[in-house]
């Protein structure tokens, strides 16, 4: 269940979208007939870079289906605090620096201001339809299996 949904088009509250396919790297390609229906696309994406090739790749299924494609979502996970100093030692806590969960996901760390900055930003690039949240504790809580692994951060060598 996610926390909030932002719509970067004039689209208001009550019309927001209620059947929303989920589209992540690892998720199978949904059936023509749940694509049918689809008022949206959630994409759960690892970065914000690599957001256009993950449409591109939605974009492809929905065409093949010979179907237009509903607004893209752009899936962010956010950990708020006060400051950004304790959102990321709350984010630290719950989800670690470097684990799975962080790098398989695209994550917003910090305060409710610089999170509305950020939205406007993705507004103003053009980056997606519109945003969805899942809170950190939502995160940790439907992605505790990945934890478990931990992902190298990767480091430099000199030759």
């Amino acid at each position: 269940m996610h926390s909030s949904l932002s719509l970067h088009n004039k689209t208001s509250a009550a019309q927001a979208p209620e059947r929303i396919i989920k589209f992540s790297n690892g998720s199978l390609v949904p059936k023509a007939a749940e694509l049918r229906h689809a008022e949206a696309v959630e994409m759960d994406i690892e970065s914000l870079d690599r957001f256009e090739q993950a449409a591109d790749a939605v974009r492809a299924i929905f065409a093949e289906a010979k179907l237009s494609t509903p607004p893209l979502l752009l899936l962010i996970n956010i950990c708020l605090a006060d400051s950004s100093r304790e959102a990321t030692q709350r984010f630290e806590k719950l989800i670690g620096h470097g684990s799975r969960i962080h790098l398989s996901h695209t994550w917003y760390v910090g305060t409710e201001e610089g999170l509305r900055g950020l939205v406007d930003d993705l507004r103003v690039l053009g980056i997606g339809d519109g945003v969805s949240y899942r809170t950190v504790e939502t995160a940790a809580r439907e992605l505790a299996g990945q934890r478990a692994e931990q992902a190298p951060l990767p480091t430099h060598r000199k030759p």
